[in-house]
């Protein structure tokens, strides 16, 4: 007797994904950005978020949370949300049937580290991975199987890539032209196929006297006070107004202020000191205070010797700070720390909040109201 082998493939599908109770697939997403991805194609956050969430639509699927790093790196998994992510996927008992990003480099760019996370993450826990444009689905034995193998292309390609894009740089910069941001104080000019950087007639002359007053001794803070006096907005940035940090990048940019070598017994480690912020931030300190404080815990920034209100406010570009006064934004900030949807069920009924239909809260109530 012929075995339908289209039946029997369909038949083996629906038993590795139909993994919950009641048949209802619960997944996580998880959304990433690095600083210079914001608009890149299609890699927004909010494009991330939407491909996952209309992947998971049209395959009947439950997106339990989407977690999301913005302004880290792929390099390796030092990312709070990620790290968060992978705590729940351990505590969900093998509820979550799956992690779904939409390529395979918004999760990690490391074969070592893919392997890492499959083997000693994903696997125990009856949890499988989507890589949507990568066309990876390890609910599919012969996806899970070439996993590592696609990883390989994957990075082999992304090396490539990035030895082309160099190239090209050299090849424009060797031809007389000019790649990359326009610094403040310049514009760029077509000759032929070449851009190239010219004198602004009107933003280099103050450069040249901030250069100056910078030479005679004036502080930074200083003189993006005599620039914000005088009416000169700097040329990036949301706020449009010159601030200390603004005028250090501007200055290393020139070449004028030459970075010193760091003597500091302070350790870098940006994941401790994210969440020391984030934690600060929401119980209402200042950006000075929590800079104070991140030294005391012997923090210091990459490339500084401590912090700084202003590194301190670069540190927190990508926090979200929560409304805790509402049972929404408390159960958001106790989410971001990390607590479960029992521990925040309970904690939100100490603090007085109760579900607007009366009753108690339960792990599905708390999830339904973080995404209403």
């Amino acid at each position: 007797m012929k075995t339908d082998s289209r039946s029997t493939y369909r038949n083996q599908n629906q038993q590795a994904t139909l993994r919950n109770t009641a048949h209802i697939v619960r997944v996580f997403g998880y959304c990433r950005v690095s600083t210079d991805m914001q608009v890149a194609q299609g890699l927004s956050l909010d494009d991330q978020r939407a491909a996952i969430q209309q992947y998971a639509a049209d395959r009947g699927w439950v997106i339990a949370e989407v977690f999301v790093d913005g302004g880290f790196s792929a390099k390796n998994t030092d990312r709070p949300a990620f790290q968060r992510m992978m705590r729940e996927i351990k505590k969900s008992d093998g509820e979550i049937a799956a992690v779904v990003v939409t390529k395979l480099d918004r999760l990690t760019r490391s074969l070592r580290d893919l392997c890492n996370i499959n083997e000693d993450l994903l696997e125990p826990c009856g949890c499988n991975l989507v890589a949507i444009r990568d066309g990876i689905n390890t609910f599919e034995p012969v996806s899970k199987m070439l996993l590592p193998f696609l990883a390989i292309i994957g990075q082999i390609e992304r090396q490539n890539t990035s030895e082309r894009v160099k190239a090209t740089i050299r090849h424009i910069v060797d031809q007389g032209g000019y790649y990359g941001k326009v610094p403040f104080g310049f514009t760029v000019v077509k000759e032929g196929k070449l851009t190239k950087l010219v004198p602004d007639p009107v933003t280099h002359p103050w450069l040249e006297t901030a250069i100056g007053w910078y030479r005679e001794g004036v502080g930074m803070a200083e003189i993006a006070r005599r620039l914000n006096e005088a009416g000169i907005k700097p040329r990036y940035g949301r706020v449009k107004e010159w601030t200390t940090n603004k005028m250090y990048e501007l200055l290393r940019t020139m070449q004028v202020h030459k970075t010193r070598g760091l003597d500091s017994s302070s350790r870098y480690d940006k994941r401790e000191a994210y969440q020391l912020a984030y934690r600060l931030r929401c119980d209402g300190r200042t950006l000075q205070s929590i800079a104070e404080e991140l030294n005391a815990h012997g923090l210091r920034p990459l490339k500084a010797e401590a912090y700084r209100w202003y590194s301190v406010g670069e540190l927190l570009r990508s926090a979200v700070y929560h409304d805790r006064s509402t049972p929404r934004g408390l159960a958001q900030y106790l989410k971001e720390q990390g607590h479960s949807l029992r521990e925040i069920a309970l904690r939100l009924a100490q603090a007085g909040h109760f579900p607007k239909r009366g009753g108690q809260w339960y792990p599905n109530t708390v999830r339904l109201l973080m995404s209403s």
